[in-house]
């Protein structure tokens, strides 16, 4: 993955609240140590695990602020993943 792609997919990743930021995931760590397609699948995997949390989070009770989270990190890794998937290459300015 070229360095663009790694930085725009971990803007998405890093969520910056009260002045301070957290990281969903350091994607670009992963990408240091594991191919593309390593870091998309855990990507999918850890998509996945949020759709199931939130389902939960659905049944017990729909007006939690927990669905709203779980529904933002679930975007947030998303939008990581699309970005990876087409790999933006940096145009020339």
């Amino acid at each position: 993955m070229i360095p663009e792609t790694i930085r725009e997919a971990q803007e998405y990743l890093t969520v910056n609240s009260n002045a301070r930021k957290s990281q969903i995931v350091n994607i670009e760590l992963l990408s240091q140590r594991h191919p593309k397609e390593r870091v998309l699948t855990f990507l999918r995997e850890l998509f996945e695990d949020h759709k199931k949390i939130l389902q939960g989070l659905l049944l017990a009770d729909k007006t939690d602020e927990k669905v709203n989270k779980t529904i933002a990190t679930m975007f947030r890794i998303h939008m990581a993943i699309k970005t990876i998937e087409r790999g933006k290459e940096v145009r020339p300015r």
